[in-house]
């Protein structure tokens, strides 16, 4: 028997999949990016409204804070969106000429700074959690549940982008095994 090289060279016109791992690639990046764009939507309203209800909202840093949770929120939307869009790179069996590389730039360009704006939104948050109080006039905050959930919902968007891109990697890079797998019919 002999196998297909499935990393054809820079200059062919597309590469090849097997029609069943096309199926499951087509299934799986339209199931994951619309989950993705929707959480991201969600996210997108929830954490300014919730934001400024909270009782740090009197803080110059919850402008701050609540762009930053945008900001990661908006990465997980149009992670989501990339994949739904990288279904549409298959014709035929065909994988486009090097679109693999622009799903994959996609997803990164989106999980490194969804992940950074996450990094400095807790750092932000919890410093103004923590140093509440510590001026006059001023009462002292505690982590109570709603800060809590305001606090992890860009670590939760960056977690799914993060899903996104290993999904993304592990699809449209698959090993030849899997490739030889899918050609066989034993998935």
């Amino acid at each position: 028997m002999t196998m297909m090289n499935p990393y054809a060279s820079a200059a062919s016109p597309g590469r090849w999949f097997p029609p069943a791992l096309v199926g499951k690639i087509r299934a799986t990046t339209m199931r994951w990016g619309s989950a993705s764009a929707g959480i991201g939507l969600l996210m997108i309203i929830a954490v300014p409204v919730f934001g400024y209800r909270l009782p740090t909202s009197y803080d110059v840093t919850t402008g701050l804070t609540v762009v930053l949770g945008i900001t990661a929120a908006c990465c997980l939307m149009l992670s989501g969106i990339g994949l739904m869009v990288a279904r549409c790179y298959f014709s035929a069996g065909q994988l486009a000429h090097r679109k693999e590389y622009t799903v994959l730039g996609v997803q990164l360009g989106t999980a490194i700074p969804g992940w950074l704006a996450t990094i400095v939104f807790v750092f932000w948050y919890v410093i103004t959690v923590t140093t509440s109080g510590s001026y006059s006039g001023m009462e002292q905050l505690h982590f109570t549940v709603p800060i809590v959930l305001y606090l992890i919902t860009p670590v939760v968007a960056a977690l799914i982008n993060s899903v996104n891109l290993i999904t993304a990697f592990s699809l449209f890079f698959p090993s030849p095994r899997r490739l030889s797998r899918y050609s066989s019919g034993l998935a």
